[in-house]
């Protein structure tokens, strides 16, 4: 599972209670994520992580699920520095 870091993140640009619990393989759009909000998912898991994301990451499919995004986030190497 996912920590409570990327959770947060996730959850600013989703229309879902607090008290909910963040569905893993709920789509996301379905929770509210437009293209803005991935958009800005993006950038703040990029800057949260130290990570960059690849092209070929930059499909519908990887910010589709949170379980998707977990796994292409975890697949990312830390940058140094």
């Amino acid at each position: 599972m996912w920590n409570d870091e990327f959770e947060q993140i996730i959850r600013r640009y989703l229309v879902l209670p607090a008290e909910q619990p963040l569905p893993a393989d709920a789509q996301l759009a379905g929770l509210g994520l437009d293209s803005l909000g991935t958009v800005s998912v993006l950038m703040d898991l990029e800057e949260a992580f130290s990570v960059t994301f690849t092209d070929e990451q930059l499909v519908p499919e990887t910010f589709a699920t949170a379980t998707a995004l977990w796994g292409a986030l975890s697949e990312l190497p830390v940058a140094a520095g």
